[in-house]
C-alpha cells in the first residue's frame, strides 16, 4: 500500500498541472459524491480499481469498479486497458459552471488482474436505476419504434416494450454503416448492453436507457409478423385498467380517416362507429382525411376510449361509404351549458361541428397551425390539420364558418394522476373549403383605429414639442430683445442724464464760479483804493460759493438717488425734500401720475420744488410747507406755500447779491415753456405757483388737486 501511495503521488506530479479546489479523492464513492454536488469546482483523484467495460467507440470511456462502487471515467492517457485489468489512475474531476461533470484519467498504470462482473439477466421492470447503473444487463422486449437521435447523429434509438414497461435502447452507429434497425420493428429481441440511469451531456434529467456498442448485441428472439397489419383487431372490451390495456400486443383498426393534425395524429372512425385516435410511428406518412385506412399499433387509453400509438398505417383501395350525421352548431351544447372549459362533453369527440365566429388570433409561423375563434362568450381553437395555408388570407376580425371534427385534447394517464384533465376542445378541419369567409373585418378595425389614434397622438405630441421649442425660442429672443431695449434705454437715459448734468453744471455752477472769479478779481483791484467795495465783492463771492456748494450737493444727490423710478410722484417729492435741513413740517399732495411725466420734466419739477421749499426754510424760517400739484387743462399746475416771514418779490435779492435760486428756477421753466409766479408779503408767508404745459401726446387725463 505504501508503494502504491508513492506511485500515485509520482503519477499525480507528472500529470497536467491544475490548481485543485478540493482535497484528493481516493475512492469511487468519493468520485460519485463529488458528482452529486453541482457547485463549480474541481479536485484531483488517485484511485485503483478493476476495468469492467471499455467503450468500443473512439470516445475512450471506461467503466471502473472498486469495493465502494462503479464509475465511468474518460481515458485521457495513452494507455488503453482491457476489461479485467486492475489499474491505478490519477487525474482530475471537474464540475463546470454549467453543471457538466467531467472525470478524466490523465495517467493509468497496470497493477494486476481483477474479476469482471458477468451480465445480469433481468426483465425491464426488474432493472433498478441505482443498483444496476453502469452494469451490463440482458433483457428482452418487443421493438415498437425506431428513430435517430436528433442531438447526436451517431446514435440510433429503439423503443423496447415488455408488457406495459418501456425502455429506450441506444445503439452506436458508425458513419456509413446501415444497421437495418427498421427490420427489427415488432420483433421480440434480446439485448445485451450497459444500463445507464441517465444520459450525460445536455440531457441532464432524462430517463434510464441501455447502451449497446454494435448491432451484434441485439438478437432476435421472435421475428415480427410478415404482415404487420395481420395483428388482431382492437377489441371492444370495456372497463379495463390503463396497465391492462398497455400490456396488449399490437392491434389493428380499419375505418375512415376523419381528421389529421400535428403531422402524425389521426382520428379514425371504425366500421362499428368507434372513434380511435392513432399516433403514427416515426417515418410514417399521414393519410388524407376521408381515406379508408388500416392502422396497426399498440393500445393505450385516455380513459374515454382505447387508442393506438406508434402505429403503421396502410391506405385501403376500397373506401367506406361516409356515414350520415348531424353537425353540432351550438358551442354552448358542447360545454354542457355551463360555459366553463372543465365541463366539456366527452361525447363530442369525433363529432362533426359547423360553427361561426370571429377570428381572434392567427396561426404563428412556427406554431401548431391553429387560430382562435370567438363564438359569442366562448373561445374555440381551430386546427388547420394538413392545410396550414388555409387561413393565409384570413385577417383578424374576419367572421368565418368552420366545419370540422371535434377533438378532445386530454393529458396522459399516469399512476399519480388517475383522472387526466381534458385540456382543450379543438375543431380540426379536413379541407381548405372547411373554412368559409362570411364577412371581412371593417376597415376601421380596433387595431387600425389604435394605429390612427397612435399616429394622431404622436403628431400632437410632435406639434406640442415643436410649439414648446418655438415658445422657448420666442421667449429667449424676447428676453434678448428686452435686454437690448433695456440696455438701449439705460444708455439713452445715461446720455440724457450726462447732458442734463452738463447743462446744469454749465448753467449754474459754471456761471456762478465765473461770477465768483469776477468778484474776487474786482476785490483784488479795489482793495487798496476802496476797501469797502472790495469787502462787498468778497462777501458776494462768498455767498456765490455757498450757492455753488449747495447746487453741487444737490447734483450729487440726484446722481445717487433713484427717486425718478418711483411710481408715486408724491413719494418721489417727499424723498427729494428729506435732504433739506431744518425741522419744518412738509406736506405733499401731488396728484400727477408719474407715467404722464418725462424724466426731464420730472427732474425739473423735483429741482424746482426742492429750491422753493429750501428757500422757505432757509430764508423765510418757515415751520410748515405745503406742496400741491395736479393736471388741469393740459397743464401741470403746482404750488409751494409756507408760513414763513415772506418778502417783497419786487426788491428781492438776485444773482448780483449771490442768490441764484429763483433765477435757476426761471431758467429751468424757460426750457419747458413754463412760468413762475410768486405771491408774498413780508410777515405773511409766501406762495409760489408753477405752470408747465404738457405736450399734446400727454394731454389725455385731468386731475384736480
Amino acid at each position: 500500500m505504501l508503494v502504491f501511495s508513492i506511485s500515485c503521488a509520482f503519477l499525480l506530479g507528472i500529470a497536467a498541472p491544475v490548481t485543485p479546489s478540493g482535497s484528493m479523492l481516493h475512492s469511487i464513492a468519493e468520485l460519485n459524491d463529488f458528482s452529486d454536488d453541482p457547485s463549480h469546482r474541481h479536485a484531483p483523484f488517485c484511485i485503483t480499481g478493476t476495468v469492467q467495460a471499455v467503450s468500443a467507440s473512439p470516445d475512450n470511456y471506461l467503466v471502473l469498479s472498486d469495493t465502494s462502487g462503479w464509475v465511468e471515467i474518460f481515458n485521457a492517457s495513452s494507455y488503453h486497458p482491457a476489461p479485467g485489468e486492475e489499474i491505478a489512475l490519477t487525474g482530475q474531476a471537474h464540475m463546470s459552471a454549467h453543471h457538466e461533470i467531467h472525470i478524466a484519467a490523465q495517467s493509468i498504470t497496470h497493477v494486476g488482474t481483477g474479476s469482471v462482473s458477468q451480465p445480469t439477466e433481468l426483465s425491464i421492470r426488474d432493472i433498478s436505476d441505482e443498483k444496476h447503473h453502469l452494469h451490463t444487463v440482458i433483457t428482452e422486449g418487443t421493438v415498437i419504434d425506431t428513430f435517430p437521435d436528433e442531438i447526436d447523429s451517431h446514435n440510433q434509438f429503439l423503443i423496447l416494450k415488455d408488457e406495459e414497461d418501456i425502455l429506450p435502447v441506444a445503439l452506436r452507429v458508425n458513419p456509413g454503416a446501415n444497421p437495418d434497425l427498421e427490420s427489427l420493428r415488432d420483433a421480440r429481441v434480446r439485448i445485451t448492453g450497459r444500463f445507464l440511469r441517465t444520459v450525460s451531456g445536455s440531457r441532464k434529467f432524462s430517463g434510464p436507457f441501455i447502451y449497446v456498442d454494435d448491432r451484434s448485441c441485439i438478437t432476435v428472439v421472435a421475428p415480427a409478423l410478415e404482415d404487420p397489419f395481420a395483428a388482431p383487431p382492437l377489441e371492444k372490451a370495456l372497463y379495463r385498467t390503463p396497465r391492462e390495456i398497455a400490456k396488449r400486443d399490437k392491434r389493428t383498426v380499419s375505418g375512415e380517416v376523419l381528421a389529421v393534425w400535428g403531422g402524425n395524429q389521426l382520428m379514425v372512425r371504425a366500421s362499428d362507429g368507434r372513434i380511435v385516435n392513432v399516433s403514427l410511428a416515426h417515418g410514417q406518412a399521414a393519410p388524407n382525411p376521408g381515406e379508408t385506412v388500416t392502422a396497426s399499433g399498440y393500445p393505450e387509453t385516455d380513459l374515454f376510449r382505447v387508442n393506438l400509438s406508434r402505429a403503421m398505417v396502410r391506405v385501403e383501395p376500397h373506401a367506406i361509404a361516409p356515414q350520415q350525421e348531424s353537425a353540432i352548431t351550438d358551442v354552448k351544447s358542447v360545454f354542457d351549458g355551463s360555459g366553463g372549459m372543465n365541463a366539456i362533453d366527452p361525447a363530442s369527440h369525433g363529432r362533426l361541428m359547423r360553427i361561426q365566429g370571429i377570428v381572434q388570433s392567427a396561426p404563428s409561423p412556427n406554431g401548431p397551425g391553429r387560430l382562435l375563434l370567438a363564438c359569442g362568450s366562448f373561445k374555440l381553437m381551430v386546427d388547420l390539420g394538413t392545410h396550414p395555408d388555409a387561413a393565409a388570407d384570413i385577417a383578424l376580425g374576419t367572421k368565418i364558418e368552420v366545419t370540422g371534427r371535434c377533438l378532445l385534447e386530454i393529458d396522459k394517464w399516469t399512476p399519480d394522476d388517475i383522472f387526466p384533465r381534458i385540456r382543450n376542445l379543438v375543431v380540426v378541419i379536413r379541407t381548405p373549403e372547411d373554412l368559409r369567409i362570411i364577412a371581412r373585418p371593417p376597415w376601421w378595425t380596433p387595431l387600425r383605429l389604435l394605429i390612427v389614434i397612435s399616429v394622431l397622438v404622436a403628431a400632437l405630441i410632435g406639434v406640442y414639442i415643436w410649439n414648446r421649442i418655438l415658445q422657448k425660442l420666442v421667449n429667449q429672443r424676447g428676453r434678448e430683445l428686452y435686454r437690448e431695449q433695456v440696455a438701449h434705454a439705460i444708455a439713452e437715459f445715461r446720455t440724457d442724464e450726462r447732458t442734463r448734468l452738463a447743462v446744469e453744471l454749465h448753467d449754474s455752477l459754471s456761471q456762478s464760479l465765473a461770477g465768483v472769479a469776477c468778484h474776487v478779481a474786482a476785490s483784488a483791484k479795489t482793495i487798496d483804493k476802496n476797501p469797502t467795495v472790495a469787502k462787498r465783492c468778497i462777501e458776494t463771492a462768498d455767498k456765490m460759493l455757498n450757492s455753488c456748494r449747495t447746487e453741487l450737493r444737490q447734483c450729487l444727490f440726484d446722481l445717487r438717488s433713484d427717486t425718478l423710478e418711483e411710481t408715486n410722484f408724491s413719494t418721489a417729492i417727499s424723498r427729494t425734500l428729506d435732504q433739506l435741513d431744518g425741522n419744518a413740517a412738509i406736506k405733499v399732495r401731488f396728484n400727477v401720475p408719474r407715467r404722464r411725466l418725462k424724466d426731464t420734466t420730472a427732474h425739473a419739477i423735483l429741482a424746482i420744488v426742492r429750491e422753493l421749499t429750501g428757500n422757505a426754510i432757509r430764508h423765510g424760517a418757515a415751520t410748515e410747507v405745503l406742496v400741491a400739484g395736479s393736471i388741469e387743462s393740459g397743464r401741470i399746475l403746482f404750488s409751494v406755500r409756507d408760513n414763513g416771514s415772506g418778502f417783497d418779490p419786487e426788491s428781492c435779492v438776485g444773482p448780483l447779491q449771490g442768490h441764484f435760486g429763483i433765477e435757476g428756477i426761471r431758467n429751468r421753466l424757460e426750457k419747458l415753456n413754463g412760468t413762475l409766479s410768486i405771491d408774498s408779503t413780508p410777515g405773511d408767508g409766501t406762495r409760489a405757483v408753477v405752470v408747465i404745459p404738457l405736450p399734446p401726446s400727454q394731454n389725455t387725463e385731468a386731475h384736480t388737486p
